[in-house]
């Protein structure tokens, strides 16, 4: 791995895992200090992170990591809509029993972590049922396109589960989806999961609304 590919790594890792927080300014000088290198291979780092929406120019400020506003929520969950919608249609006929019931688990698993009030735990085996959707598509391209996309609401996605009762109807909606699939509904299949992702949404966006009403316009 060379010096950019390391620092960008690491970085995106960090801002995507919150370490370092929205509105953080990030200094060339100050990273290749961190990194103990040179400014090239940092300014290149975060020119990627910049060309992804991970980070952007604040006046008087600088580079600093950005918030996810309301309407670039409002766009990206639009945008996984229409994508994972897409991906459920070309995977419905390579669905194999032995496919269906490794949805039933990554669902059962989830309904353990909830009993267990596991909002991490949940969170991934939610993710890993809607990833093996897409993995089922065969589409790679729209599986790197959809992952760039939701990155920019990746740290907020785990808040929306700590909403009162969204754990829940997350599982339930899950659950009926899986539901759709063993009846071979595909229409019904593709519309559950449209209204899961729109569940989803209206609950990010009331959770980017409570941050603006606590810290200021996002």
């Amino acid at each position: 791995m060379n010096l950019i590919d390391r620092v960008y790594k690491i970085l995106r890792k960090e801002i995507l895992e919150g370490k370092i927080a929205p509105g953080t300014r990030l200094t060339e000088t100050q990273l290749a200090e961190k990194f103990e290198m040179s400014r090239t291979p940092v300014r290149e780092a975060l020119s990627r992170l910049k060309n992804e929406g991970l980070i952007g120019t604040s006046p008087g400020s600088g580079l600093v990591v950005r918030e996810c506003s309301i309407i670039d929520a409002e766009e990206i969950m639009g945008i996984r809509i229409a994508l994972e919608s897409y991906a459920l249609e070309q995977a419905f006929d390579h669905f194999t029993e032995m496919d269906l019931m490794q949805l039933d688990f990554f669902i059962r698993k989830a309904q353990l972590c909830a009993e267990e009030d596991n909002v991490d735990a949940v969170f991934k085996a939610n993710t890993e049922f809607h990833d093996y959707v897409l993995e089922k598509s065969g589409n790679k391209r729209l599986k790197s396109v959809l992952s760039n996309v939701m990155d920019a609401v990746l740290r907020y996605r785990i808040a929306t589960l700590h909403y009162p009762g969204n754990m829940e109807t997350s599982i339930h909606n899950h659950t009926k989806i899986i539901a759709a699939l063993k009846k071979r509904d595909k229409k019904q299949a593709k519309q559950l999961l449209i209204e899961d992702i729109e569940s989803a949404k209206s609950v990010l966006l009331k959770v980017l609304k409570q941050l603006v009403e606590e810290d200021g316009e996002i």
